[in-house]
This record gives structure tokens, C-alpha cells and sequence, in this order.
């Protein structure tokens, strides 16, 4: 699957924004103060955990560093777990009428905004309204300027915005009116500090304004603990009443398998990304990652999830390809819930099969050829990819396909 690179428009409108703000200031020192408030914000979402509304959404420098420096990224992983619930997970968007989005902590816009021009992209014709809740006023605003700017990326859309803290109290919503719900990267600030009984009930708050057909789609920064957090819970929620059922990052409506003991790898997504060219210029002295995105991912909705039968022949990766002198292997997770090592045969392989192999990415769902072995410990031997499927190994436009 091809997913559209970040729109041009966008990176020149951030960084005309920052340039118009301060316009006296030469190009490096804008650099130079954008680059510093990014170092400030990674060190606030990685090691300070500070949510509170003074630290982020209150200053034009901060706003403005965002839209540069981490909009793309988070535009990006909110692409991917789209694409997932459209087109492996079978989202059903309603044939006619228009398509209503909630957005729950949405910054400046970048994964609500996101989640429009994908539809588009993917040719999905109806109306689009779009309702984004955030603590900061100027960010919701900045998403209002960034709409309007750039119509041409999301055609016959429109956006409401409310400044609402949602740790306080649900805004006042009708039940069961959206398609899609979003969480992206937010549920941790949200919840951070309060009981997990809070968020469940909180959870389920979301979930009663979901249409019959909608889907939950949440994303969270890929730390392991933050990571596991959002597999409880989502597993905790298909226990409640009325339950949700859970459509990925697994198959069948099955939980994480990781939640339940130590295990070496946890549930999270690896994707590449291409970088704008403002990123690279802010990124020159600082030597960050912004040529992959990783990120937790959970898809659930009130209808069950579809079957996918095939046991350990249909699997999700959840670690690197490991390349060792004899064999190339990965861990995934089977249909049925399960851990398997699957180990190929370097001698076995031809050059465009080894390298076809070294092109997966964590995330990547496949269903391998009949020729799969159940070895011991859960070792599963392949002996070619002839016949291998590739139910979901998105990329973006720009990158080589597996």
C-alpha cells in the first residue's frame, strides 16, 4: 500500500509562519531557537512527562517548533494507523452522508488533518467535519489557519474547535454520532497520575460516541511502558459493558500476548519516514532519528473484529529482521494469538527473496507460503517466499516497497 508523502504546502506554511513571526531575525537564528524549543520538547514527552497547559500550547516559539520539527512525524504514524483500520481491519465509512471525526487532544492538527487528506487520497468522496478538543486555545487556532490555508490537501472538510481540558470533564457530545474517534499521542498525557479504573471509565466515555460502524483509533509515543499501558487497556476493554472489541495491532480480537509476562520485544510499530527538508536543516546540529517513527498502536471498535483464520501462516512482525550467517528470521505474532520465531534459510534463498525479507519492517502483516514447519519452541522453518502474501506493508511514496 502507498501512502502520500507530506504535503510541500505544509512545510511551507509552518515555516513561513516562524519566519513571519520573527521577521528581523536572519535564517540561523531562527534555526538555532527552534532547534533549542525541540530539544525542550523531546526532553518534556521523554524524561520530564510535564503536561501541564503553561508547559506546551501557550507560546507562539513552542507552537511554531512543533509545526517544523514533530507535525511530520506525527502526520505520518497517524497515516499509518489509518491506513491499517481502512484498509486491513475493514473499517466500514458510510456510503453516503457526511463522515464525522473526533480528535481528542489535538495539538495543532497534524494527526486530525492527517486522517482528512488520507481519506482523500484514498478516494473516500463524502463530507468530511472533523471536532478537535485541546487545553490550548492557540494551537486550536493555528489548526483553524492551517485548514484554511491549505483547502486544496482536504476538499469539502470542515473543522470545529473547542478548548476544553479533557482530565476535567467530557465535553457534551452525542452519543454515538462519529465514525472515527482519535487519540493521537494524547491518551498518555491525559491519563498521566490518575487510577486505572479513571482511564477505563474515561475509555469508555470515548467509546459511547462512536457510531455502530466506528472505530477507536489510538496511538501513544513507543516507550515499553507506555506501550504496555495501551495494550491493558485496550485489553481491559473488551471486558466492560458494552464491550469494545479490539481489531489490532492483532488478529481475531486477541490481546497483546506480551501483556502477560516478560517477554523480550512489546507491542509497538517501526516505519520509515521521509523528512522534510526544514527537518533536516533543524536537525543538522542535533543528530535526532527523524527518519523513522515509532509508535504504540490499538483499532478498536463496537462491532467484532473479522475473522482471520490461518493460525501461525498469518502473522504480524513485532521485531527487526535479524540476519545471521545462516538463516534471516523474525518474531510476529500468529492469528491465533501466539509468539513464533520464523527462521528462512539463507542457502535456500535467491538475492530478490533476501532482500524482499530485509525490507520488512515491524508492523508489516504476512501471510507465509504452505511450505512453513513447525519446529520447537515455536521456531517456524520457511524454506522460500514463494507463495508469501502481503496483507499489509505500507509505504510511503518515495520509499522501496517490500
Amino acid at each position: 500500500m502507498r501512502l502520500p508523502p507530506y504535503p510541500r504546502e505544509l512545510e511551507v506554511w509552518w515555516w513561513e509562519q516562524a519566519r513571519s513571526k520573527w521577521p528581523d531575525w536572519e535564517k540561523e537564528k531562527l534555526l538555532n531557537s527552534i532547534r533549542r524549543e525541540v530539544v525542550e520538547q523531546s526532553d518534556r514527552f521523554n524524561k520530564t512527562r510535564s503536561f501541564v497547559p503553561s508547559s506546551y500550547g501557550s507560546r507562539e516559539l513552542s507552537i511554531l517548533s512543533y509545526g517544523n520539527f514533530f507535525f511530520p512525524r506525527t502526520w505520518q504514524a497517524t497515516q499509518y494507523g489509518l491506513a491499517e483500520a481502512y484498509s486491513l481491519r475493514n473499517w466500514r465509512v458510510p456510503t453516503k452522508g457526511p463522515l464525522r471525526i473526533l480528535d481528542l487532544g489535538s495539538g495543532s492538527g497534524a494527526g486530525g488533518l492527517s486522517v482528512i487528506h488520507l481519506l482523500r487520497s484514498l478516494g473516500v468522496p463524502n463530507p468530511i467535519m472533523l471536532e478537535a478538543f485541546d487545553y490550548s486555545g492557540k494551537s486550536l487556532a493555528m489548526m483553524k489557519n492551517v485548514h484554511q490555508a491549505c483547502r486544496v490537501l482536504w476538499p469539502k472538510s470542515s473543522i470545529k474547535t473547542r478548548r476544553q481540558d479533557l482530565r476535567d470533564a467530557w465535553p457534551e457530545l452525542k452519543p454515538g454520532s462519529f465514525d472515527l474517534v482519535l487519540l493521537g499521542f494524547s491518551l498518555n498525557e491525559l491519563s498521566e497520575g490518575d487510577s486505572p479504573a479513571n482511564h477505563l471509565d474515561w475509555l469508555m466515555g470515548v467509546a459511547r460516541h462512536l457510531k455502530p460502524s466506528g472505530v477507536l483509533l489510538i496511538l501513544e509515543p513507543a516507550d515499553s511502558r507506555t506501550c504496555s499501558n495501551l495494550q491493558q487497556k485496550s485489553s481491559a476493554l473488551t471486558s466492560e459493558k458494552p464491550a469494545l472489541h479490539q481489531h489490532a495491532p492483532y488478529f481475531n480480537g486477541l490481546p497483546c500476548p506480551f501483556i502477560s509476562g516478560k517477554a523480550k520485544y512489546y507491542s509497538h510499530e517501526v516505519r520509515k519516514i521521509i523528512p522534510t527538508g526544514i527537518v533536516d536543516k533543524i536537525n543538522a546540529p542535533l543528530h535526532l532519528e527523524t527518519r523513522v517513527v515509532k509508535f504504540g498502536l490499538s483499532i478498536l471498535g463496537k462491532r467484532k473484529a473479522d475473522p482471520v483464520p490461518g493460525g501461525a501462516g498469518v502473522c504480524r512482525l513485532v521485531s527487526p529482521v535479524k540476519k545471521t550467517k545462516g538463516t534471516l528470521s523474525f518474531v510476529g505474532i500468529g492469528a491465533d494469538g501466539k509468539e513464533y520465531r520464523y527462521e528462512f534459510q539463507r542457502r535456500d534463498l535467491q538475492r530478490e527473496e533476501k532482500n524482499q525479507l530485509m525490507a520488512l519492517e515491524r508492523g508489516d502483516v504476512i501471510r507465509l507460503p504452505e511450505s512453513l514447519q513447525h519446529m520447537e519452541d515455536n521456531r517456524m522453518r520457511v524454506s522460500s517466499t514463494l507463495g508469501m502474501e502481503f496483507l499489509f506493508v505500507p509505504r510511503v511514496s518515495g520509499e522501496i516497497a517490500a
